[in-house]
């Protein structure tokens, strides 16, 4: 006859026998599960934002245009042609298949405001939540951009490499300047205001001020009002009869 105690030994014998290796198969089953559970979320929501686009995917193309019709008012306006179509393909090319409301925008590398096109090799989904660099900030160094470009301070091909280039490296380099490279430029600007501050303004509500390296001319109250490198003052209705075409209005 078995002792009626030998059976709960044996029981609590083979628990401590079995323990470490059902601990180790939890530990092992878990690890296994938490790296299949992360490759899930790789290959169904896609690669994490980057801060650059893909050289590869997206190196940027431009149309031909000129600066006088990309200081128009209203010309993005007239460009811009990004259907949903185009944009997923977009998305599909990143390998992006998942995403939040406004947690991307399908952007121009080189915005159409410095001649960019709405072609494929210049479209990329450029995050709105990355920090500090993200969609947000591209936008203030376009605006940059095009100021510089629009007032003759800055070339349009140059403008059009550096963003296409590194569009990181461009906004340190036009937005974020070192402390010597600010002063020498206040300084310029401050040569520039004071020589057309002297200018003679013509009395006249139809007077504007022409950038005749540009074509473009401004009205009474805008910042390049009489302050361009070249230009001159003359009526607006000249300016219309010379081909000249009026600035885009900043808000």
């Amino acid at each position: 006859t078995r002792h009626p105690g030998r059976k709960v030994c044996d029981h609590k014998c083979l628990f401590v026998v079995h323990k470490p290796l059902m601990v180790s198969k939890i530990f092992v089953y878990g690890t296994f599960g938490a790296i299949f559970l992360l490759c899930m979320t790789v290959l169904t929501d896609g690669a994490p934002a980057s801060l650059r686009p893909n050289s590869k995917l997206t190196p940027g193309a431009t149309l031909h245009v000129t600066v006088a019709q990309i200081s128009q008012y209203g010309y993005t306006q007239g460009v811009r042609d990004v259907p949903p179509e185009l944009k997923q393909r977009v998305y599909n090319e990143y390998h992006i298949r998942h995403r939040l409301p406004r947690e991307y925008e399908v952007d121009h590398l080189i915005p159409l405001e410095l001649g960019g096109s709405n072609a494929l090799k210049n479209l990329w989904p450029e995050s709105y939540r990355t920090s500090p660099w993200n969609a947000h900030v591209k936008d203030k160094l376009e605006n940059k951009l095009h100021e510089l470009v629009c007032s003759g301070d800055l070339d349009l091909t140059t403008a059009q490499h550096a963003i296409a280039t590194d569009w990181i490296a461009a906004y340190q380099h036009y937005m974020h300047r070192t402390p010597s490279r600010h002063k020498r430029l206040h300084a310029v600007h401050s040569r520039r205001y004071s020589s057309t501050k002297s200018r003679v303004v013509p009395v006249g509500a139809d007077i504007v001020w022409v950038n005749t390296e540009t074509g473009v001319y401004h009205y009474k109250g805008d910042r390049w009002f009489g302050h361009t490198r070249h230009g001159k003052f003359i009526t607006e209705r000249d300016a219309i009869r010379s081909g000249d075409t009026a600035a885009k209005i900043w808000h």
